[in-house]
């Protein structure tokens, strides 16, 4: 029923989770787990992956995870099975895409339900700041910690591996896609995942996410939050992310020089 599809590198981290995925996913399911020493880009791994998958759902996900949640796998089907309006289902994301080409984590409208255990954080995160709380909720980008979608989005969709060439902005640009194909891409926060990460934003980090910003610069901003905002309204969110981190990268390099 699933294809879990795993780039990885570190054998115990990539044993670890697909002993911890056999005891929590909860269906019938298979490993395309493919060996890559930075050999090959993310999104060469996942269309790999796609071409090898044979079941009709497909999860992509880091090596360095573990579920806390039993029986994702059944929940996450019977979720779009029951929706097909739904493309593409994650565990963080942002409600609003600005045309500054940020990371998803460095996003403001943040909605994501993520436990970290890494060092001085072993609390699970929310920084969604509505006052209504549900399970499932419209996002415009998800995470590449956890990506779950079905195999007929790939009639529409694939990870650029053309204009990506490294292991960065592959999350976003994918997202994008499915949105912007007019399906949802939704946050479940029904979903626990223990991340033994908290990403590496590297310049190469920052060469991607400029990429997928010039990609799509003619359909952004976008946002969730508000289906009524004007364009007006989400131009001045927009002006208002740039100032944000134009102000706090000017901050970070008047630091470094001051030590």
């Amino acid at each position: 029923m699933i294809s879990v599809i795993i780039s990885t590198y570190q054998p115990i981290l990539l044993q670890s989770v697909l002993q911890n995925i056999a005891e929590t996913i909860g269906v019938e399911y298979e490993i395309v787990a493919i060996e890559n020493k930075a050999q090959y880009s993310i999104c060469e791994v996942y269309n790999m992956g796609v071409e090898r998958a044979k079941y009709p759902f497909f999860c992509f996900v880091h090596e360095d995870v573990l579920f806390e949640t039993k029986n994702w796998g059944e929940r996450l089907v019977s979720i779009m099975e029951n929706d097909n309006s739904i493309g593409l289902i994650g565990v963080a994301g942002t409600k609003f895409r600005s045309t500054y080409p940020s990371a998803i984590g460095q996003s403001p409208g943040l909605s994501q339900f993520l436990r970290g255990h890494i060092i001085h954080w072993d609390t699970y995160k929310d920084f969604d700041i509505s006052q209504k709380k549900i399970e499932t909720e419209d996002v415009v980008c998800i995470d590449g910690v956890f990506m779950f979608t079905k195999k007929e989005i790939f009639d529409y969709c694939r990870f650029d591996d053309k204009m990506l060439t490294h292991f960065h902005g592959y999350d976003i640009d994918f997202s994008l896609q499915v949105f912007f194909q007019s399906f949802r891409v939704i946050v479940d926060r029904g979903i626990l995942l223990a991340h033994f990460s908290d990403g590496n934003y590297t310049l190469e980090n920052t060469v991607s996410n400029r990429k997928v910003g010039n990609k799509w610069k003619n359909k952004l901003p976008v946002s969730t939050m508000d289906t009524h905002l004007s364009k007006f309204k989400l131009h001045l969110l927009d002006v208002l992310n740039w100032n944000y981190f134009l102000i706090t990268a000017l901050k970070r390099k008047l630091n470094i020089h001051h030590k």
